[in-house]
């Protein structure tokens, strides 16, 4: 029997989950919202109406490119996401973002559920877009697998606010705006958790948060997420100039523990010794990044296979995470043989080995990350010898290990077999 696996993203660990039940024969179809295909009319439409505009939307559907699957597995919804797209364009804030992604979201979860026969054996989904397949899951007698790639949402909301309660500075209207709504969206997540016969995470941090949340440890299941093949040892460039050459990886925002990285170089001077290269959305106000200490470049989004080599080129990956269900920049840093400079709340921490292939340090403090980087500043080559850990970790833990992982949780928790009549 067969199972239909959706999300309303192509992002890669969706992809991957997709691809682990289309490997074990058992995929029926993937539902998502928009993917990139040019011959697609709302995708030629869009994107003449954006050129008009005098924007460019190829570079955002290329992003949304399904690699893993066959064409014919795949079934688009993409109407809300259109909506929302269009008015992320123009919406400043962020408020009306939100609202329109909410809307999006629930239209994308009641399509899914219309889609559902009882000739099915379960539905695979993820965080606050499964809650009407669920229902409908369970009417029909099949099985439902809950995938959670974030920490509980109400740790997470929690966290946020201790953060913003110490530095007031950091606090924006759209945080205002989605703390209002918090409240209903996080019984919504809480909802698909009760429903789900099986929870599945990509780390014993996500996990055990939702167990302090009341989820049944008997319904849980850890299966790290995998590397990126590894790439040839290589040594790192360097700056040119002598100073360590630090990296980051996606969003420079408090989560991450972005304001800790900018007070330690501001306290520290870690500018004089070390170069931060940012890579990613900038989401810190302003008032908390200006002026911007010396040493921290701001370089902007770039595509993933641009990103791949610029690991390459630094001694080390920084990722202080305040609260990560897994951090794939990390695993992406070990394929390219860069050590990591992470947290105990990183998911993926689960897979470092102090000084073998990077370095945990307490999160939430700029000190410890003065320090670590003022270690790895006069312990150079140790630093370096670790690219070869890391490489190694990398290649000990591949996207086709979470696959037959995946697989075989799903095929022991009966997913694969015949669904019970209601």
């Amino acid at each position: 029997m067969s199972l239909v696996v959706f999300h309303p993203s192509v992002a890669p660990f969706v992809q991957q989950a997709a691809r682990a039940v289309h490997e074990a024969g058992r995929l029926d179809h993937f539902a998502t919202t928009v993917c990139d295909d040019p011959d697609r009319w709302y995708q030629r439409g869009a994107g003449t109406l954006a050129r008009l505009a005098g924007k460019d939307l190829a570079a955002q559907f290329r992003r949304r490119a399904v690699t893993e699957l066959p064409a014919g597995k795949v079934r688009t919804y993409p109407y809300g996401e259109l909506l929302r797209l269009a008015v992320g364009a123009v919406d400043r804030g962020g408020r009306a973002t939100d609202l329109v992604w909410e809307w999006s979201e629930r239209g994308f979860d009641r399509r899914v559920s219309r889609g559902l026969t009882s000739g099915l054996s379960g539905v695979y989904g993820f965080e606050h877009s499964s809650l009407f397949t669920f229902r409908r899951a369970r009417e029909l007698g099949l099985k439902s697998a809950y995938d959670v790639p974030a920490p509980e949402s109400a740790f997470v909301h929690g966290l946020l606010a201790r953060e913003t309660a110490l530095f007031p500075e950091l606090q924006t209207a759209y945080q205002r705006h989605t703390a209002n709504r918090e409240a209903r969206r996080l019984e919504r997540r809480r909802e698909e958790l009760r429903t789900a016969d099986l929870v599945i995470a990509a780390s014993r941090f996500t996990r055990d948060s939702y167990i302090r949340a009341g989820l049944d440890p008997a319904k849980a299941r850890v299966v790290p997420y995998g590397a990126p093949p590894p790439a040839a040892p290589a040594p790192a460039s360097g700056t040119g100039d002598g100073k360590l050459n630090l990296i980051w990886a996606g969003t420079f925002s408090i989560r991450k523990g972005a304001h800790y990285v900018v007070e330690a170089w501001r306290r520290s001077g870690l500018g004089r010794h070390a170069t931060l290269r940012v890579f990613g959305a900038v989401t810190l106000p302003d008032r908390v990044l200006r002026p911007l200490p010396e040493g921290i470049e701001l370089r902007g989004s770039i595509p993933r296979a641009a990103l791949m080599p610029e690991y390459g080129r630094a001694d080390a990956l920084l990722f202080p995470t305040l609260c990560d269900g897994f951090g794939m920049v990390v695993t992406e840093a070990w394929s390219q043989g860069v050590p990591v400079i992470t947290t105990d709340r990183a998911g993926a921490a689960d897979l470092l080995r102090a000084d073998e292939n990077g370095l945990v340090i307490p999160a939430g403090s700029s000190d410890a990350i003065a320090e670590a980087v003022a270690w790895c500043l006069s312990h150079r080559g140790q630093l370096a010898a670790m690219r070869t850990g890391a490489r190694a970790t990398a290649a000990g833990w591949q996207w086709a290990d979470y696959r037959r992982a995946l697989a075989g949780v799903l095929d022991q928790a009966g997913f694969f077999a015949r669904p019970v009549s209601p």
